[in-house]
């Protein structure tokens, strides 16, 4: 059984935009062997999908359109 998550546009745009706001000041560097600095975290609930964005220096977005549960 695979479980598949998937991003829409609207918030795969949000978390772009914030992507490019967020590197040139964050002051974490790549991790781990394969450079993991970014974790999605998809959450599920009764009503949708929570989808939050976390770099690896703690700060994080939530991208998660509520107007359209």
């Amino acid at each position: 059984m695979a479980i598949e998550f998937v991003i829409p546009d609207e918030e795969a745009q949000k978390a772009g935009e914030w992507l490019k706001k967020h590197e040139p000041i964050c002051k974490q560097k790549e991790v781990g062997a394969i450079g993991g600095k970014y974790t999605w975290s998809f959450t599920q609930t009764g009503l949708g999908c929570i989808m939050v964005l976390k770099c690896a220096c703690g700060k994080d977005i939530d991208v998660t359109d509520y107007e359209n549960w």
